[in-house]
């Protein structure tokens, strides 16, 4: 099946992207250790972040009405391949270009999309990925943090693990239980977004054996969201993930 699918080369208006970022990359990153810039990946570097913002490469693919550069999956491409070929750290602004950024322009509300799309797109805020829990892993239908409906909007509860940059994020998407039961499996499964200064929620930093600490779990207690804060329908949690996933 792979050897059907054909070749392509990039657009050349898109390949024309890699000499700039290139100079910018070495422009900013100039002598750099090799061992910082070998943590590539996990480098949460929001000044540089912001940067990489204002030269409007962050939501490079986002519609122009939100901020972004309404450019096409290649120029991402270009920029991706050259910010971790240079040990750029990438990190404060992955997750929220990458996935959550996608997510609320797939499935939110105008207004969830007017309020975070641009912020995003100007590295005003970060956003991180609540999905691993203790006791289940990757094994994402188990999980049993859950957010209780109430008259102001929802009560979370729960406990996340294993989620990279929470410490330094603004925002979290987390994947939690909104009706139902956990021997459910992928029914009553919704995605809300967390703001990660409220009351009630507890950051701990995981120190792996380098040192490192991008690693987190994230504890809440009886936190507080608003209505706004569901992506899309209660229950369709689950058609989100695998949709972006695939």
């Amino acid at each position: 099946m792979l050897s059907s699918l054909p070749l392509v080369s990039l657009p050349p208006a898109d390949e024309a992207l890699r000499p700039v970022v290139r100079e910018f990359l070495d422009d900013y990153l100039g002598a750099r250790p090799r061992h910082v810039l070998a943590r590539s990946w996990v480098g949460f570097d929001a000044d540089f972040s912001r940067a990489l913002a204002a030269k409007g490469w962050v939501g490079l693919t986002f519609p122009k009405e939100y901020g972004g550069g309404g450019r096409s999956a290649f120029a991402r491409f270009v920029l991706a391949e050259e910010l971790l070929n240079a040990g750029a750290p990438v990190y404060a602004h992955w997750i929220a270009d990458r996935q959550s950024g996608p997510l609320i322009l797939k499935y939110g509300t105008d207004a969830q999309k007017e309020f975070f799309i641009p912020r995003i797109c100007r590295g005003e805020i970060f956003f991180c990925i609540g999905m691993s829990e203790p006791g289940a892993g990757s094994d994402l239908a188990s999980v049993r943090s859950r957010a209780t409906k109430t008259d102001k909007g929802w009560l979370l509860n729960g406990h996340k693990i294993w989620t990279s940059g929470a410490k330094g994020c603004d925002y979290m998407v987390a994947l939690v239980r909104t009706s139902g039961a956990p021997e459910d499996r992928n029914k009553g499964l919704s995605q809300i977004i967390v703001d990660l200064s409220l009351p009630g929620i507890d950051i701990r930093p995981i120190r792996d054996m380098g040192g490192d600490a991008h690693f987190n779990e994230i504890f809440f207690d009886n936190v507080e969201l608003g209505e706004e804060a569901l992506v899309g329908t209660e229950g369709g949690g689950w058609q989100q993930v695998t949709s972006e996933l695939a």
